[in-house]
């Protein structure tokens, strides 16, 4: 689980270098951006985590498929790292399952 874990926050970070202007303008106070996510998109929180930097991670998504990763600092300040379309959720889906 802490290799999946590992890699998922590598690629969101390799993914807020590929859109640096996008992740730059998209950060603000954690309650904002989630009221946003909720009002604009109908994003609700799906899953979350917690980085070895202290950050937490977060997955929003909506009924019609959009979602949204942000991280969040331990100063409370939220970055959006990544969005996009065709969000599927994987039930019942764990490690025992996968075998990893």
């Amino acid at each position: 689980m802490q290799r999946v874990f590992s890699a998922f926050i590598l690629f969101c970070a390799v993914m807020s270098f590929a859109f640096p202007s996008v992740a730059q303008s998209l950060c603000g106070e954690r309650v904002d951006i989630i009221d946003a996510l909720k009002e604009r998109y109908h994003e609700v929180p799906v899953s979350m985590g917690l980085a070895g930097n202290g950050g937490v991670v977060e997955i929003f998504a909506s009924n019609k498929g959009s979602w949204t990763i942000i991280v969040t600092k331990p100063t409370g300040v939220a970055c959006v790292v990544s969005a996009g379309e065709a969000w599927e959720s994987l039930k019942g889906r764990r490690d025992n399952d996968t075998g990893v």
